[in-house]
Protein backbone atom coordinates (compact mmCIF):
# COMPACT_ATOMS: atom_id res chain seq x y z
CA UNK A 1 0.00 0.00 0.00
CA UNK A 2 1.41 3.53 -1.21
CA UNK A 3 1.72 5.89 1.87
CA UNK A 4 0.68 9.37 1.71
CA UNK A 5 3.86 10.86 0.51
CA UNK A 6 4.03 8.33 -2.36
CA UNK A 7 0.32 9.25 -3.38
CA UNK A 8 0.73 12.81 -3.36
CA UNK A 9 4.34 12.46 -5.38
CA UNK A 10 2.16 10.45 -8.07
CA UNK A 11 -0.92 12.97 -8.15
CA UNK A 12 2.04 15.99 -8.56
CA UNK A 13 3.83 14.23 -11.40
CA UNK A 14 -0.04 13.50 -13.01
CA UNK A 15 -0.33 17.39 -12.53
CA UNK A 16 2.99 18.29 -14.21
CA UNK A 17 2.37 15.91 -17.23
CA UNK A 18 -1.18 17.66 -17.81
CA UNK A 19 0.39 21.18 -17.42
CA UNK A 20 3.02 19.88 -20.04
CA UNK A 21 0.27 18.67 -22.39
CA UNK A 22 -1.83 21.58 -22.06
CA UNK A 23 1.19 24.08 -23.07
CA UNK A 24 1.44 22.10 -26.24
CA UNK A 25 -1.93 22.33 -26.96
CA UNK A 26 -1.58 26.12 -25.85
CA UNK A 27 1.09 27.02 -28.03
CA UNK A 28 -0.77 24.86 -31.08
CA UNK A 29 -3.55 26.95 -31.00
CA UNK A 30 -2.49 30.36 -30.50
CA UNK A 31 1.19 29.84 -32.07
CA UNK A 32 4.07 29.74 -29.92
CA UNK A 33 7.50 27.64 -29.14
CA UNK A 34 8.91 28.45 -32.63
CA UNK A 35 5.29 27.82 -34.34
CA UNK A 36 4.46 31.04 -36.62
CA UNK A 37 1.17 32.15 -36.30
CA UNK A 38 -0.04 31.83 -39.59
CA UNK A 39 0.84 28.32 -39.24
CA UNK A 40 -1.33 28.11 -35.74
CA UNK A 41 -4.43 27.19 -35.69
CA UNK A 42 -5.86 30.62 -34.96
CA UNK A 43 -3.40 32.09 -37.68
CA UNK A 44 -5.56 29.87 -39.90
CA UNK A 45 -8.75 30.30 -38.85
CA UNK A 46 -8.21 33.72 -39.36
CA UNK A 47 -7.43 33.32 -42.97
CA UNK A 48 -10.08 30.78 -43.64
CA UNK A 49 -12.60 33.50 -41.93
CA UNK A 50 -10.84 37.00 -44.21
CA UNK A 51 -10.99 35.00 -47.00
CA UNK A 52 -14.57 33.62 -46.25
CA UNK A 53 -15.91 37.60 -45.24
CA UNK A 54 -14.10 38.61 -48.66
CA UNK A 55 -16.25 36.36 -50.87
CA UNK A 56 -19.28 37.34 -48.82
CA UNK A 57 -18.60 40.71 -49.71
CA UNK A 58 -18.03 40.25 -53.28
CA UNK A 59 -21.38 38.07 -53.91
CA UNK A 60 -23.78 40.77 -51.55
CA UNK A 61 -21.94 43.89 -54.06
CA UNK A 62 -22.25 41.67 -57.12
CA UNK A 63 -26.30 41.22 -56.66
CA UNK A 64 -26.49 44.76 -55.03
CA UNK A 65 -24.73 46.00 -59.03
CA UNK A 66 -27.15 42.98 -60.32
CA UNK A 67 -30.52 44.74 -58.87
CA UNK A 68 -29.60 48.03 -59.61
CA UNK A 69 -29.39 46.88 -63.42
CA UNK A 70 -32.39 44.73 -63.11
CA UNK A 71 -34.01 48.36 -61.80
CA UNK A 72 -32.49 50.44 -64.84
CA UNK A 73 -33.83 47.78 -67.36
CA UNK A 74 -37.51 47.81 -65.92
CA UNK A 75 -37.23 51.49 -65.46
CA UNK A 76 -36.06 51.86 -69.21
CA UNK A 77 -39.09 49.16 -70.53
CA UNK A 78 -41.34 51.49 -68.98
CA UNK A 79 -40.86 54.51 -70.27
CA UNK A 80 -40.77 52.73 -73.81
CA UNK A 81 -44.12 51.43 -73.06
CA UNK A 82 -45.52 54.53 -71.62
CA UNK A 83 -44.07 55.88 -74.81
CA UNK A 84 -45.67 53.75 -77.43
CA UNK A 85 -48.96 54.00 -75.53
CA UNK A 86 -48.91 57.96 -76.08
CA UNK A 87 -47.44 57.56 -79.31
CA UNK A 88 -50.36 55.14 -80.23
CA UNK A 89 -52.54 57.49 -78.26
CA UNK A 90 -51.49 60.23 -80.77
CA UNK A 91 -51.58 58.30 -83.90
CA UNK A 92 -55.11 57.43 -83.05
Amino acid sequence: MPTVGERLATLEQIARENRDRLDTVTDLLNGGDGLPYDRSVRGRLHTIESTLTGIVLRRSAGLGQLKAWQSAALLLCAVATAAAAWYAALGL
